[in-house]
């Protein structure tokens, strides 16, 4: 094989990898950066918690300027990942991921006895603990 038929297949080679890198790219997840983020992960989960609990039972409410400044924090974190404002709140927005989350959250509630979503006790109970502990969730609330 000639020296330039060498260098010509060597370079057929490298750009069929990178179109093949790039269409793999162009095919993935989105969100996988932010669902794979351990920060927005966990944040989102402790609001998904903290908002059931607040919806649930009645002696307990959001500290709004807390809630907001979490929120803040964690879209702030999004878009230091590369993403718009817009894409992040497709994100949060988008109704698959929003399901994983009330997954979660639900699984989290079951691990302390609360087995369904309306058990107010239960989430009563759950968001007094959070509070007593001084928890992520407890201090996105207030009441008892």
């Amino acid at each position: 094989m000639k020296p330039y038929a060498k260098v010509m297949a060597i370079s057929l080679l490298v750009m069929a990898t990178g179109l093949l890198t790039a269409l793999g790219s162009a095919r993935a997840d989105p969100f996988d950066a932010l669902r794979n983020d351990d920060r927005l992960h966990n944040g989102l989960l402790v609001i998904t918690i903290g908002r059931h609990v607040e919806r649930t039972c009645p002696s307990i409410d959001r500290r709004d300027f807390a809630a907001n400044a979490f929120l803040l924090g964690l879209a702030s974190h999004a878009m230091s990942l590369g993403y718009s404002r817009a894409e992040v709140t497709a994100y949060v927005e988008d109704d698959t991921e929003q399901e994983r989350y009330i997954a979660l959250a639900r699984r989290y509630f079951a691990e302390r006895g609360v087995l369904s979503d309306d058990d107010a006790e239960g989430a009563c109970r759950v968001g007094r603990d959070e509070i007593a502990a001084g928890s992520p969730i407890g201090r996105l609330l207030r009441g008892g």
